[in-house]
């Protein structure tokens, strides 16, 4: 049955939806009619030491021979800046979209977008690391950025680990101390990953993703990581990955009480929000039927293919792929016959004068 039946035969849903942080002044720049529709974002699996080769399988993608410990599913870094797939003017990066149209795609002029979403596979412990805040890359990692971000857990296996933030009474001296030692990871405080938990990692909490964790991560654009221990992991050479102590004790800024799971806000029987913070907001959506959301955002579906009507068109975005809906759409609608489940990401938009 195609997207345009399923929507003539179900019911809207009456379900709220959450409020935007912002009324945004339009823009008066011309923008083509392609625009007006989500923008599906090309995948690029990053190999990782750590990583394995379930990322490849899950997004559909061709294996590799290396272990793949991450997909970008939405990125507009120097490092992968993601390609739109379904603009009938051509294949554009993101990059591209929100330099010529950034009102139009983010509802407030910007240079760049500012966020970016991965899928992290770990299949053995990542480094333990700490990201600089705003302040502290300005110094540390200044072609970056700071980098706070959040974990939505995917899968996990039994007793598989996140480690995040520093255990009660043990300061700097403590740290560097049990860090010569290689006991950092017992400075941690350590919790049990269960699949659909969330978790807040401001920047400057020292943190590490454990083995056997599969994570939605949802963070600052910026690839600014200071590891300060990597389990004495070496590559085929027998080397070792470089480190950076100095700048990730100087980055870190702890106790941070924000820091670690969070608990879920109901808004109603479908919606709940996971994350809010200063730099993103995530929600996760459940629901069967019609469910309108107005724009912009990020939407991933979680369990199956999510069709989409826009201005009287129809789309539909694949399963831990990534659909960003521009500014411009102002109001789509979700339709799915059976129970979904969604991740929908938004950012802060400023008061902007009219």
């Amino acid at each position: 049955m195609s997207a345009h039946q399923h929507l003539r035969r179900l019911t809207v849903s009456t379900i709220a939806i959450p409020k935007r942080m912002a009324t945004v002044q339009k823009s008066v720049q011309y923008v083509p009619d392609w625009l007006y529709q989500p923008l599906l974002l090309e995948p690029r699996l990053i190999p990782k030491p750590w990583g394995g080769n379930r990322l490849s399988d899950k997004l559909g993608l061709p294996s590799s021979a290396e272990p793949i410990g991450e997909a970008w599913l939405l990125s507009d870094h120097p490092i992968h800046k993601s390609r739109v797939t379904n603009v009938e003017s051509g294949r554009y990066t993101l990059g591209e979209l929100v330099l010529h149209w950034p009102e139009a795609i983010l509802g407030y002029p910007a240079s760049r977008f500012p966020l970016l979403i991965k899928i992290v596979d770990a299949c053995e412990n990542l480094s333990i690391q700490v990201h600089p805040d705003d302040t502290t890359a300005k110094h540390l990692a200044p072609n970056e950025g700071g980098k706070t971000e959040a974990w939505l857990i995917l899968e996990a296996r039994e007793n598989a680990l996140i480690y995040l933030g520093l255990r009660r009474g043990i300061d700097r001296e403590t740290l560097v101390r049990e860090l010569v030692r290689g006991a950092i990871h017992l400075c941690l405080n350590t919790f049990r990953a269960k699949p659909g938990d969330c978790y807040y990692i401001p920047a400057g909490t020292i943190h590490a993703l454990g083995a056997g964790v599969c994570v939605l991560e949802v963070q600052q654009s910026s690839d600014a990581t200071f590891r300060l221990y990597d389990w004495g992991r070496v590559d085929i050479q027998g080397k070792p990955r470089p480190l950076h102590i100095e700048a990730g004790i100087a980055a870190l800024r702890e106790p941070n009480p924000e820091a670690g799971p969070q608990q879920a806000l109901q808004l109603d029987s479908a919606w709940e929000q996971l994350i809010k913070c200063p730099y993103f907001s995530m929600y996760r959506l459940s629901w069967s039927g019609q469910q309108a959301l107005a724009t912009p955002g990020i939407l991933i579906p979680l369990s199956h293919e999510i069709a989409v009507e826009a201005r009287h068109r129809y789309f539909s975005v694949r399963p831990t792929y990534a659909g960003l809906f521009p500014a411009i759409l102002n109001r789509v609608t979700l339709v799915s016959r059976c129970t979904a489940q969604v991740i929908w990401i938004t950012w802060p938009m400023p008061d902007i004068a009219a």
